[in-house]
């Protein structure tokens, strides 16, 4: 079960994470020919690597929505019951804890830049580059809380995620050469 704050932070994510590709797409296709022409562009080059940023940041809260990180499943669901709940809310308490930290340092570090703005684009404050940090880990928070009654669910009955996607995946292989095979 999905909740619907989940599947609309999923969906922004998406959205915003795809327009940013095609935005960097963008920004190098000009830069490279205006490049070819002889009239290289000052700026592509500082603007490719912020949107580069922004895309891996809200990738990775993304990802967090989706579960999709590396773990340690194998381990986990590997415990008895009782120490599957420890090492799950030991990780909960770090991930939430370090990512938190993140936020609020992110945030005061916003406001050391002053009036600061990009090398090459005047008009864009150093802050609104650097704001992806805590954008991105308050989004990793929020994420990992509105997933957690799910995450929560499985631990209880002992389902690893991991090993129910591989079956599932397995059985959609399966059903797909079935179809297959009929004449």
């Amino acid at each position: 079960m999905i909740s619907i704050a989940s599947r609309t932070l999923d969906l922004v994510l998406q959205a915003v994470t795809l327009a940013l590709i095609v935005g960097l797409t963008c920004v190098i296709l000009v830069g490279v020919a205006f490049r070819y022409s002889g009239q290289s562009l000052i700026w592509y080059d500082e603007v490719a690597v912020v949107l580069l940023a922004w895309i891996t940041f809200l990738g990775a809260a993304l990802a967090t929505l989706r579960n999709a990180h590396l773990g340690f499943n194998g381990l986990l669901f590997g415990l008895p019951p009782a120490g599957r709940f420890v090492l799950f809310w030991s990780g909960e308490v770090i991930f939430i804890g370090v990512f938190a930290i993140a936020a609020w340092a992110g945030w005061v570090i916003l406001g050391i830049f002053g009036n600061e703005t990009m090398t090459t684009l005047r008009f864009v404050p150093r802050w609104f580059v650097q704001g992806i940090l805590p954008v991105s880990a308050a989004l990793m928070v929020l994420s990992r809380l509105l997933t957690l009654p799910n995450r929560l669910r499985d631990v209880r009955a002992g389902l690893d995620p991991e090993a129910q996607e591989i079956a599932h995946e397995i059985a959609r292989a399966e059903a797909e050469l079935k179809r297959g095979q009929k004449p």
